[in-house]
């Protein structure tokens, strides 16, 4: 036992002979068992040798009147039973020796374990202060927060200065409705009725990104239904991704691409399908000869996928890495002239637009000739490609529409450097760095229809004082 007290001031070798104290008790617990089980074995036996003592004692006078020979073997199983005695108390005898051992044992690990329970006080009084410092360090954390809370107060302050401007500009686009927005008592129950229709529907929106593509392509797709007349116009037709998604829908295509080798690749594409015209014009207000600026990426990793999506008849400002470096000159067409001509149907019931900041000329170059929807590509005078030399700013192409009788528009808009999107009706106010698709109507019927599937595929758009 002295040898035991040093290693018990160490905790580990504590609990160590901890474990091995279980194991003993274990075992002490085992051998009782045994024990007790040997005692009602032995008791089992004595009754056992009794009553076949007793037996013995009958069969013996039986046999010695009858078998004298049966003598000798009876008392040879005496003496084995009494040998099987002789050892049953052997066993005993044991037992009890192994017991006291056991007893003894016990005795001093009762004694050892009053040795460790001043090491057990040692170590609460240990815990005891490592809580104590842990709770003056919550303290000066919670001071140094305190500190910061302080600081952040400070830099709301400095940060207020950015909300009253938001503030001022909110005001400004205020003034600027009841400027130029007098809604007249048939005007406001139209948007009431549109109010009802919208909210009064239920839909189900299905996205699958490996089918459907950009947004305002869909919304052409779902309108076809709701059209007086199948035929499409795709200005600006390019590689012809609009035009393929028209054709799939059921619209007969008229597209229109001026740059030769784009066209040649949108004819290998599309030539053979019978509802597809390719015509190589460029769209405008009249018929001329004008030069179509032909972009180049500058960039290091090019960046830029396709520079010929940025062809344009205009040299606006373009995004960084990008420049107009080479012209060719292309045939320009009105609509009104091919309209005149025969070239393109006078019936048709869609317009797509996508001009690079040439829309609103080709929309001065309908004439006197309408559609039921018109699309047209618009940019905020501070996004980067309509900074300057743009046609197609929506304070200019609404009321150019307005004036044609397209009493309804709805503006699908994107934040420069953003993915998100959302739309608003029947504004000619465009958000800084914003740009996207507005779409005329001259039916309310066919916009409340592409009121309601705006509202149930994407976040609207409200102004609010």
């Amino acid at each position: 036992m002295k040898s035991l007290k040093p290693l018990l001031r160490n905790n580990q070798l504590a609990i160590k002979y901890l474990t091995i104290k279980n194991i003993i008790l274990e075992k002490l617990n085992a051998i009782i068992h045994i024990t007790q089980h040997s005692e009602e074995q032995t008791k089992q036996k004595f009754q056992e040798i009794q009553e076949t003592n007793d037996l013995i004692c009958v069969n013996s006078q039986l046999i010695l009147e009858n078998q004298v020979f049966l003598l000798k073997s009876s008392i040879e199983t005496v003496d084995a039973l009494r040998q099987s005695m002789i050892k049953s108390e052997s066993i005993l005898n044991e037992l009890r020796k192994s017991i006291g051992s056991i007893a003894d044992e016990s005795l001093r690990t009762h004694q050892a374990i009053k040795h460790i329970y001043p090491l057990v006080d040692e170590s609460h009084n240990e815990l005891r202060q490592s809580i104590r410092s842990i709770a003056d360090e919550s303290l000066r954390t919670h001071l140094a927060i305190n500190q910061i809370s302080q600081l952040v107060g400070e830099n709301n302050k400095a940060a207020e200065k950015p909300y009253q401007e938001l503030a001022n500009i909110r005001q400004e686009v205020t003034e600027f409705k009841q400027e130029n927005l007098t809604l007249s008592n048939d005007t406001k129950l139209l948007l009431g009725q549109i109010y009802d229709d919208v909210h009064n529907q239920k839909f189900k929106l299905v996205t699958d990104p490996s089918h459907f593509q950009e947004i305002e392509i869909e919304l052409m797709v779902y309108l076809y239904s709701y059209l007086p007349d199948r035929r499409a116009i795709d200005v600006g037709a390019n590689r012809g991704d609009v035009s393929v998604r028209l054709l799939q829908t059921g619209y007969e295509v008229y597209a229109f691409e001026p740059f030769p080798p784009v066209l040649q690749k949108l004819k290998e594409r599309l030539g053979n399908n019978t509802n597809f015209h390719a015509l190589s014009y460029a769209l405008g207000a009249v018929n001329e000869t004008r030069d179509l600026h032909l972009a180049v990426d500058q960039t290091e990793d090019k960046i830029y996928d396709d520079t010929t999506f940025y062809s344009s008849l205009t040299p606006h400002s373009l995004a960084e890495g990008l420049i107009f470096k080479q012209v060719i000159p292309v045939t320009v067409k009105s609509l009104a002239s091919l309209h005149e001509t025969g070239e393109v149907p006078c019936q048709v019931g869609l317009v797509k637009i996508d001009a690079e900041g040439f829309d609103l000329e080709v929309i001065k170059g309908m004439g006197d000739f309408r559609y039921p929807v018109v699309l047209a590509e618009f940019w905020d005078p501070s996004f980067p490609f309509g900074k300057d030399g743009a046609m197609n700013y929506l304070r200019d192409m609404v009321p150019a529409m307005q004036q044609r009788g397209y009493s309804w528009h709805i503006t699908i808009y994107r934040i420069w450097g953003r993915h998100d999107i959302s739309y608003y009706c029947n504004s000619m106010y465009s958000f800084d760095n914003s740009w996207g698709n507005v779409i005329f109507f001259q039916d309310y019927e066919i916009f409340s229809e592409a009121l309601k599937w705006c509202n149930a595929t994407m976040p609207a758009t409200y102004f609010a004082v």
